[in-house]
């Protein structure tokens, strides 16, 4: 038998995860069978099974790059020498996205991995890790902002990271609820009025001179 190249096992594992990512976002990880991902693919159940040893293991892998994606349109959103309003705008920007049809994925397989994490740990080590990647990045910023003299020194950034995750998780189930008319538009402004002003720590308070 032939050896095949590490970059073509690479590509031909990334080809099983997005085609079954699209499978679970669709029918839910319980309705979605190997067969009927082979199927779409153009694969054996074999071929499937040569990559991923299950079912789960072949979730555990969607789960975890849909979560690598995310972290990874967030973390590049801005560039390292934008204005410290201008990074925080971004990452508002990109969680606005959270229930726009385009992230339908995402927003799908995150509920199913809550749904299925009691089942499977390894789901709910993605979702805790995910949490930290990302609280990390927003406190990061947020403390940027302190130092630039942009944010007030007296927030409680873990307090304001926790809402903003909170806020998130809300927004994605605003987003699986038929008839909700959340619009990615209207969530950019409620981000923006809800969590820009405390990037202004210079700005007056009412009755104070500037």
């Amino acid at each position: 038998m032939p050896k095949v190249s590490r970059q073509y096992e690479q590509a031909q594992r990334q080809r099983i995860v997005g085609g079954a990512t699209r499978a679970f976002a669709r029918d839910g990880y319980a309705a979605a069978t190997i067969d009927q991902i082979g199927r779409e693919l153009g694969l054996s159940k074999g071929s499937i099974y040569t990559y991923f040893a299950s079912k789960e293991d072949l979730f555990v892998a969607c789960l975890q790059s849909i979560f690598d994606s995310r972290f990874e349109a967030l973390a590049t959103a801005f560039a390292a020498d934008d204005p410290i309003e201008e990074k925080f705008s971004k990452i508002l920007e990109k969680l606005a996205d959270i229930v726009s049809p385009r992230d339908d994925a995402f927003a799908r397989l995150s509920l199913a991995g809550f749904l299925e994490s009691s089942r499977i740990p390894r789901l709910l080590e993605i979702k805790t890790a995910s949490y930290r990647r990302f609280g990390g990045l927003v406190q990061r910023l947020l403390r940027e902002g302190q130092q630039a003299g942009k944010v007030p020194p007296d927030l409680n950034i873990p307090s304001v990271t926790v809402v903003l995750l909170a806020v998130s998780d809300g927004l994605m189930l605003h987003r699986l609820a038929p008839g909700r008319g959340v619009r990615p538009k209207q969530v950019q402004r409620v981000l923006r009025e809800t969590f820009l002003p405390m990037l202004d720590a210079q700005r007056p308070a009412p009755g104070e001179k500037s």
